[in-house]
């Protein structure tokens, strides 16, 4: 699978769950949201090798009106 991170960009060969490959890029679930071939994945979902992955992070801050 093709993960993207910030300016970042690995492969890996075998399946993974969503945290697996979180703690292998050293992110903390909690600030990111995952895409998975364009879709929103939930943290226990399983990652195969033909997935397209993005990790975004989640920006949160200012003042609501």
């Amino acid at each position: 699978m093709i993960i993207r991170y910030l300016n970042r960009q690995l492969e890996l060969p075998e399946r993974a769950s969503v945290l697996k490959v979180l703690r292998h890029l050293g992110v903390l679930p909690e600030t990111v949201v995952v895409m998975r071939n364009g879709e929103l994945v939930a943290r226990d979902e399983i990652l195969y090798p033909e997935d397209d992955v993005e990790v975004i992070r989640v920006i949160s801050g200012g003042r609501l009106p």
